[in-house]
Formats: structure tokens, sequence, C-alpha cells
């Protein structure tokens, strides 16, 4: 079966009369690691260490890191996997192609799946496949409620221009709202491409951005009668340090995706305690009973229809205090959990680490003196970034530089 394949049939249609196996295997077609095996993107590949390799009184423990270019780096460093377990992200609802992995991101646990891909690849028998992707290794403190925030923004939305993410969607929804409701809702979106350009009348010019952006951007403004501004405060690109303010400010964020991967947008709203609007068939086939959110962090819109998105925003700006999307989060999601949910799947961590206990490798006394005389920070804050360059890195060559420390740590030439 040829690969490669964008599955493009699945991202305007909330339904399909395929098998599910079917599917399953369109969706396996395709892995953004194809992209970043190839030379000119190997300055993009990503080297995330949640959890570093140990070293302490007399016992030493293997780290773990994840990327969507795990092939490409133990091509380069095959000793690595002694002192790391290699997590491959796919950055998609794919489950990841390298061969290299120890473990997969899969984004949510659908064991029907698993099964039907060993049937498959039975050489993959022994991959541990974890319910989680890049999106949620995020920072719970750092993107955080801003207290100073009032809710000037009826609906926020981050998001590339591209078809997958049916902004056209949004558009008609804002349109339904106005003539159901009777008011304009405020709603501004990032569009996050450098490329664009806010011009000084609010309005945003985005003629450079890539073609298939402009040709939704058009429909768009076709939508909204000429006038994007009257409904859409369009941003081309907001900084990370400033996105906690703009979801503080907001009564809800709106994803109008039905297949991409996780979504760290979803996350980063929940984390801001701002509830979420998703379609009920966002990532269905990839899920399969698996939820996009926990508990009451927001609302799963019936039917793919502007009239039913239009319906769900309205219920949920109209009852601000049935929402507690961060509490929810920091019980679900965060990088506690992160490494928590790894840890507990693969069994060499309980075998290997002292008074090892589920569900808190990030309180373990042995984990965390281990990471201080290592790496001089405790396990804290190496999990949540207080010195990036020995956890998180981007590009071969400091990926390079990193693995070669690692290397002169643990006695690897």
């Amino acid at each position: 079966m040829k690969k490669g394949i964008w599955p493009s049939q699945y991202f305007h249609k909330p339904d399909s009369d395929k098998p599910i196996e079917q599917i399953w295997d369109d969706i396996d077609n395709y892995s953004f690691e194809e992209m970043y095996a190839k030379e000119e993107k190997h300055k993009d590949i990503d080297f995330v260490i949640p959890l570093p390799p140990l070293n302490y009184r007399g016992k030493k423990t293997k780290g773990i890191f994840y990327s969507q270019g795990v092939d490409v780096i133990l091509e380069k460093f095959p000793r690595l996997r002694e002192i790391f377990f290699a997590v491959a992200n796919s950055m998609f609802a794919s489950y990841p192609w390298a061969e290299g992995a120890d473990a997969f991101f899969c984004c949510y646990k659908n064991e029907k799946r698993e099964q039907y891909y060993i049937s498959k690849h039975p050489e993959r028998k022994g991959t541990y496949f974890l319910p989680l992707q890049d999106a949620d290794y995020l920072n719970e403190y750092y993107m955080a409620p801003t207290f100073y925030a009032k809710k000037t923004i009826d609906v926020f939305c981050v998001s590339t221009a591209y078809p997958v993410k049916n902004m056209p969607m949004i558009a008609r929804a804002l349109k339904a709202y106005e003539q159901k409701y009777g008011r304009i809702l405020k709603v501004t979106y990032a569009v996050g491409s450098r490329l664009a350009k806010r011009l000084d009348d609010g309005t945003m010019d985005y003629s450079a951005m890539r073609f298939d952006a402009v040709e939704q951007l058009d429909r768009v403004k076709e939508i909204l009668g000429g006038d994007i501004k009257k409904y859409i405060d369009f941003y081309p690109y907001i900084e990370y340090k400033d996105l906690a303010k703009y979801y503080s400010s907001a009564k809800c964020c709106v994803l109008a995706s039905l297949m991409e991967g996780k979504n760290r947008f979803i996350s980063e709203a929940m984390s801001c305690n701002t509830p979420v609007i998703v379609f009920k068939d966002f990532n269905k086939y990839a899920r399969g009973n698996y939820p996009v959110f926990f508990e009451n962090s927001g609302e799963y819109v019936e039917e793919y229809t502007p009239e039913a998105l239009a319906d769900t925003i309205y219920k949920v700006i109209c009852n601000p205090l049935k929402y507690e999307p961060r509490k929810n989060y920091l019980k679900y999601g965060g990088r506690k959990n992160f490494v928590n949910t790894i840890t507990d799947a693969i069994p060499y961590f309980k075998e290997n680490i002292p008074n090892f206990e589920y569900g808190r490798i990030h309180e373990n006394v042995w984990v965390d003196l281990a990471c201080q005389i290592n790496y001089q920070l405790g396990f804290h804050d190496f999990l949540y970034g207080a010195n990036p360059a020995v956890s998180y890195v981007r590009g071969m060559d400091r990926i390079s530089s990193l693995i070669e420390f690692y290397y002169s740590r643990f006695g690897i030439k």
C-alpha cells in the first residue's frame, strides 16, 4: 500500500461508509515523520526529554525522549537506546512510522485499533502505545489564567488557515449566530503565520500566505459578505508569551477540525480555564470511545452544521459557571501526568526506579535526588524547563551536541 497520502476525504465530512479498519489504514498512510526525514527539514526536528537518564548511588536508569525524527536521530546515534527509550511522534492522528521507536504516541487509548495495527504489523508487538502526543506536554504553570483578564472576547481561535481546520465552518456559524440570536459575536482569531500582516486599520493582509490558506480566507470573506473585520479580528501571529491573556479573556475556544493530531490549542485553552468547543466527530475514528476532554471542560457540537456550532457557542457563553476546564486539566493533563503516563506504561521503570509508585514518578525522592546530582536541577525543575539546554532542543546540530553531552555523562563513545 502506498504511503504518504494525506487523508483529506475525512477532513470536511464527518461520516464515511468505509469499514473502520480501512479508515485506520487511510489515517496511518500519512505521517509528518516523512517530511522531517528529508535533510532540509533536519533543522526543525525536536528532541524533547521528559525524563533524563539517571545515575545515583550505584543505580543507573534510562530516560525518555520523544521526536518526530526518531529514525533520523537513531541512525546517527545508534547507542542512544542504551540510555533512552525512544518515543515516536507522527504529529497526526496516525500511528508513527519510526522503525527504531520503543513507543508510539497514538493520541488516544483505543484497544481495538491497537489490536488491528499489531495484527497487520506483528513486528511491532512489544511497542508501547501511549495515549499522548506533544500537545499534552504543556507547561500548565506557564499556560495559566491571567488574574487581570476580563472576558472581553466571545470566541477565541488559534489555528492555521489551511483546509484541514475548516475555517469556513466557523464563519458560517458566526452568520448563523447573528441570524438566530441577533448579535454579532466578538471573535479573535490567530492564524499562526508570519507571512500575513496586520494593517493599521485592524484588517489582515494575507496575500503572501500559502495558496490554500489564501483560498480558505477568501472563502471566509465571501461567507461574511466581504467584511471580515465586522465578524473576526484576525491576528497573523500571537507570541507564545502573550497567548495566556487571550485565552483568559475569552468566554470559549472553538476548534472546527474533524481530523488532525491531538491539537495543542485545546490543551492551552483548558489550562487557562477557558471551556472548549469541538465537534463530537473530531478524530472520532482515531479516538474510539476516548474523550477529547474530560468532565465539564467544554461542549461537543452534536451535528456538523453551522447552526449546531452557533447553538453550542450560545450555550457555553451563557453558562460561564458550568465549566471547570483548568480543574479537570490539572487532574488529567499537564507535564506531571504526561511523564506519569509514560513511566506507568513501560514496566522498565517500575522494575528499576527505587520505590516506584504508579502515577507518582514526579514525586519520587530517588528520581529527584538523582536528577539534582546529575543535572543540578530537581526533577520538577527539569520537567518544567528550568534549563531547556538539557531537556529540549531543535535541529540536528543542537540535538547532536546534547546527545554528546549525555554520552559523556554515561560513558558512551
